[in-house]
């Protein structure tokens, strides 16, 4: 095991090796221990809201709790009756600057700054960090960066992004070494502004990047003068991952971009943290490109009020996968395939699966409260979140087992 990660080796603890021994064999009245109708009502961990219209209680397909818009609307309205709200004004005063300062002191950062989007926040910190002269910035290959932004820092930005991934989900200290020494030693100097880490990487069904390559690639930026920039959309999820805090992988990054939307319950969102002097008047590049939502209000309200336990909610979180895959694993319905540096998602490959089949899985896991992913061929690519914590790991385990015998 690392940090809470799931490595296919552990053992449940103590407590639920009863309960779990049941799960793992052959499926008994599902109906009569599960205890739940197809439509639940679910009393969503952010609040006390009860939610009529989920088809789920477990979504093993997002990061988020995946709230619907009656959630939403009844979450925002409770809040707002509990507390005053002063609206903001393009992103400015009341309850957004009051939510910024927050996550600066969370990562502990001088300024944070709100952003529509994460694509956003990651173009403006590499443009600020690179500055007018240094202006190629090094990325992971399968980072969101280069993937999954349309060439944003290019054709926007005037940036140069350069695709390093020599371990799995990142790059070493090494790899950076030599592309540092093929740019200073070009006809024409072309040197290296910033360096940007993602983890997990998302294009990797979120593999961590290894600690020991993050800590030498930050020493080796900081040696050469080089601004280093996370990535950080799923921090929390790495925080939990790994052990090692938040605040720990930040402190290692000038800047620092986390994502609201993808498990803070908003249905849009992200916040750009650093020093004042590269925060400082990203409020008119925000707006110079499309990001000047007049009110930000709604977003910073209920970010706010998920953010002060979203790092020990994490760590609950991915206590929980273990159990139940060892168990769906000992049922001989399905297996755990060996996943290197895994953080909250894990494949669940199925026996004698087909895509008739697979479909049968997901409509039979949904009748019983879990919401599966899109399956890929034989893989069900499972997620880790928060609404793992609502039923007992045997429950889950009980229902995953069953929806596996279609």
């Amino acid at each position: 095991m690392l940090g809470n990660h799931y490595d296919g080796t552990s053992i449940p603890p103590d407590g639920l090796r009863c309960e779990l021994s049941l799960a793992c064999q052959e499926p008994r009245s599902w109906a009569g221990h599960i205890g739940q109708t197809t439509r639940p009502r679910v009393l969503v961990a952010t609040g006390a809201v009860t939610v009529t219209d989920t088809q789920f209680t477990v979504n093993l397909a997002s990061d988020g709790e995946a709230l619907s818009p009656v959630a939403y609307a009844e979450l925002l309205a409770r809040l707002v009756r509990e507390r005053e709200v002063r609206a903001d004004n393009f992103g400015a005063g009341g309850i957004v600057t009051e939510f910024e300062a927050r996550v600066a002191a969370l990562l502990g950062k001088e300024r944070a700054i709100l952003m529509p989007t994460g694509t956003l926040a990651n173009m403006l910190a590499l443009d600020r960090l690179a500055g007018s002269i240094r202006r190629r910035v090094i990325v992971q290959r399968d980072s969101h960066i280069l993937n999954d932004t349309g060439d944003s820092c290019e054709r926007v930005m005037g940036l140069k992004l350069i695709a390093l991934q020599d371990n799995e989900a990142g790059f070493t200290a090494a790899a950076v070494a030599a592309e540092l020494e093929r740019t200073t030693t070009a006809r024409v100097a072309a040197p290296v502004g910033a360096i940007s880490i993602e983890t997990p990487v998302r294009r990797r069904h979120a593999q961590l990047v290894a600690e020991p390559d993050i800590d030498a690639v930050v020493a080796l930026g900081r040696r050469e003068g080089i601004a280093l920039h996370l990535d950080g959309a799923r921090v929390f999820i790495a925080a939990a991952a790994t052990g090692r805090s938040v605040r720990r992988y930040a402190d290692l990054f000038d800047t620092v971009y986390v994502s609201l939307y993808k498990y803070m319950n908003v249905p849009f969102g992200a916040v750009l943290a650093g020093p004042a002097a590269v925060i400082e008047g990203l409020q008119h590049d925000r707006r110079r490109h499309g990001g000047g939502l007049n009110q930000f209000w709604p977003i910073a309200l209920v970010a706010g009020h998920v953010l002060d336990g979203l790092e020990q909610s994490w760590t609950s979180a991915l206590a929980r996968p273990p159990p139940v895959l060892d168990c769906i694993a000992a049922s001989g319905r399905a297996r755990i395939a060996p996943f290197p540096h895994p953080s909250n998602i894990y494949p669940v490959v199925v026996t004698g699966a087909d895509p008739a089949r697979m479909a049968r899985i997901a409509a039979g896991a949904l009748a019983r409260g879990v919401k599966l992913p899109e399956p890929e061929g034989d893989t069900f690519w499972i997620r880790a979140n928060a609404t793992w914590t609502r039923i007992e790991p045997d429950d889950l385990a009980y229902r995953i087992i069953a929806a596996l015998d279609a």
